[in-house]
């Protein structure tokens, strides 16, 4: 099959996600799935696609790049006990979990590299400070055959045979019912895993597709923050900007820009926020110094006047950004992929999550 030429990128399944995780999703999973779901653990890495031929080796990253394996000479080991192959796999850090062993492929990656540059890079101390790992969870081609078009059961078979040091078969758990199912993806989400990939047994491996045959759960970290500020586009709200409060600095920071629009929450948000919008920025306010004058909000709200939104994010991180919350003079508090939930009619201004809130998350999540 040309859609299993050895050393031609395949294009990758994605996963879809729905939202997030609760009862009802749980339910639909297993609907979609006839009844069973193989769950796997998303390990937070970097996607990576093995191609094996012989003794000629070469890797690809999602977008079909090849990756410079020069920079992995740990891995190589395992990779030449392979036979004739294509893998589905994720590069990660070795013994580390959620963003912790993404933080590790990050350090450790590079798009290109001189020879010269190749000799520093592995004499940094990188290697030893950051070590990495596959995992596998699909197998597309195995010695000398197309998996393709055979179900994702007998496909995983196969996954399950490889066992190397520096290359495992990602964790596979099969289940049946929403509390099993649910109460897995709990488990894991405390131990710090991103979450889960539910796929359907019988599914097929199909270049490209994005369909309910895979769907990703994952966790998430939730705040309730004051919106101090709107974007208009076609003069209805679009986005909203939120913030934190800093109750020792008495002052309002900003900590995420996201869609008002989900599921028409701006609309709602127009009635509640009417005859509370200015021009300037209100005194409480604090807006990161490099903060783009192009970019401010076409309306401040003032916010002892306004709403309260629950905002879910991936997860929170601190680093160079434009938000402003608990910002020392460089690095400040963001939350990672964030969107509106819901607007929350049962809290009032001053139940705001706070910038001491913010932190004990994100310190939290680094602590595991």
């Amino acid at each position: 099959m040309n859609q299993t030429r050895i050393f031609t990128p395949i294009e990758s399944v994605n996963p879809l996600y729905l939202k997030a995780s609760d009862d009802e999703l749980y339910e639909h999973v297993l609907r979609e799935h006839e009844g069973a779901t193989f769950a796997e653990i998303k390990e937070d890495g970097y996607r990576m696609q093995i191609h094996k031929q012989g003794d000629k080796i070469v890797t690809f990253t999602k977008q079909m790049n090849e990756f410079v394996l020069d920079l992995f000479p740990e891995l190589m080991s395992s990779l030449k006990k392979l036979p004739d192959c294509i893998l589905d796999a994720e590069l990660i850090g070795d013994q580390k979990v959620g963003i912790k062993g993404f933080k590790n492929v990050q350090k450790r990656f590079r798009s290109k590299l001189g020879s010269e540059k190749i000799s520093e890079y592995l004499q940094s101390g990188l290697l030893e400070e950051f070590p990495l790992s596959i995992k596998v969870f699909d197998t597309l081609y195995w010695e000398g055959k197309s998996q393709l078009n055979k179900p994702l059961v007998s496909r995983r078979e196969i996954t399950e045979k490889i066992y190397e040091s520096k290359i495992k078969p990602s964790e596979k758990k099969e289940f049946g019912t929403k509390e099993e199912l649910g109460n897995w993806f709990e488990e894991l989400v405390q131990q710090n895993y991103e979450g889960i990939v539910c796929k359907k047994p019988t599914s097929l491996y199909v270049p490209g597709a994005k369909t309910t045959d895979w769907i990703k759960l994952k966790r998430t970290e939730t705040a309730d923050l004051a919106i101090i500020g709107v974007y208009l586009s076609n003069n209805q709200i679009s986005q909203i900007l939120c913030a934190a409060y800093n109750p020792e600095k008495k002052r309002y920071e900003t900590l995420a820009k996201v869609n008002a629009k989900r599921e028409g929450q701006n609309k709602e948000l127009e009635t509640l926020l009417e005859g509370k919008l200015t021009t300037e920025v209100p005194r409480n306010v604090f807006l990161h110094p490099k903060f783009d004058k192009n970019k401010l909000p076409d309306y401040f709200v003032e916010p002892d006047k306004s709403t309260v939104v629950e905002v879910v994010s991936m997860n929170v991180l601190r680093g160079k950004n434009k938000h402003s919350c608990d910002f020392d003079g460089e690095k400040s508090y963001s939350m990672r992929i964030a969107w509106l939930k819901r607007i929350r009619y049962d809290k009032g201004i001053s139940q705001v999550t706070t910038t001491k809130d913010i932190i004990q998350i994100y310190k939290k999540n680094e602590a595991i």
